[in-house]
């Protein structure tokens, strides 16, 4: 498999998602088109940031691939992998004008743990984490790892929302909250964040397909809310949530913590 291949044309994907919605009015961003596939309310720069990537995966028909993805759901185009896209994660963000929202893109064939390669790009820098399957995980071209050992302040990432009581992490700490968990993920998997904890069972596997591998590969794991490592078909289908760490034990740490 040419895994380089395959991140061309995620690159080329990400770049003409980035060139649409630089080039569209933010003030429309949070226009309501209709439902998606997943039941959610499709907003302009979902839809502006979808039709490029399956733009260019109708032209690319080489490269043999069907779409996963948040708006138009599963879309067959005879393939024999398949791409699973957030076109845009952190939606909300975008449209209320917040600078921390990605295009989220991995390619796999059926179940989460064999997508091996994954690439998210935030919108707003330009930043790019990268992984290919036992080759590790890249920020802008650059080696990344998950963060070793026991920081001075712990720096935490979490997403609550209703019916979840607050989040007391481990060691104390501060705790950060920014809206798009796929970019989140990948702060764990550069070391910038310890840790990242989402307990309400809602994402979906177009969520987290590239940024689940990004972490792995920097070295780290992402466990589901019954404390194994996450994995599920490639599907619109299951919820969950999920805490991405270092280590299984400050993952599990995370999971457990009380007031």
């Amino acid at each position: 498999m040419d895994h380089e291949q395959d991140l061309r044309l995620l690159r080329e994907m990400a770049d003409a998602v980035m060139r649409v919605v630089k080039a569209s009015p933010p003030e429309r961003f949070g226009e309501e088109l209709g439902i998606g596939a997943d039941g959610t309310p499709t907003k302009l720069v979902d839809d502006l940031a979808e039709q490029e990537i399956l733009r260019i995966l109708r032209a690319r028909k080489k490269d043999k691939l069907n779409l996963l993805s948040e708006e138009a759901g599963f879309v067959d185009l005879k393939g024999e992998r398949l791409l699973v896209a957030d076109p845009i994660d952190g939606t909300t963000n975008a449209a209320r004008g917040i600078p921390f929202y990605c295009v989220s893109l991995g390619i796999g064939r059926k179940t989460l743990a064999d997508v091996d390669v994954g690439l998210v790009v935030n919108l707003c820098t330009g930043d790019r984490y990268e992984a290919v399957a036992g080759q590790g995980a890249t920020l802008n071209g650059r080696r990344i790892q998950v963060r070793a050992g026991a920081p001075k302040e712990h720096v935490w990432g979490a997403t609550m929302g209703k019916g979840v009581d607050a989040f007391h992490p481990p060691g104390g700490g501060v705790v950060r909250s920014f809206g798009a968990s796929a970019l989140e993920m990948c702060l764990v998997a550069s070391g910038s964040l310890d840790g990242y904890h989402y307990p309400r069972p809602i994402l979906r596997v177009i969520d987290v397909a590239a940024s689940t591998l990004i972490v792995r590969e920097a070295g780290g794991v992402v466990l589901d809310r019954a404390g194994a490592d996450l994995d599920m078909q490639l599907s619109l289908v299951p919820r969950f949530g999920l805490t991405a760490a270092p280590t299984k034990e400050s993952a599990k740490a995370m999971m457990g913590a009380k007031p």
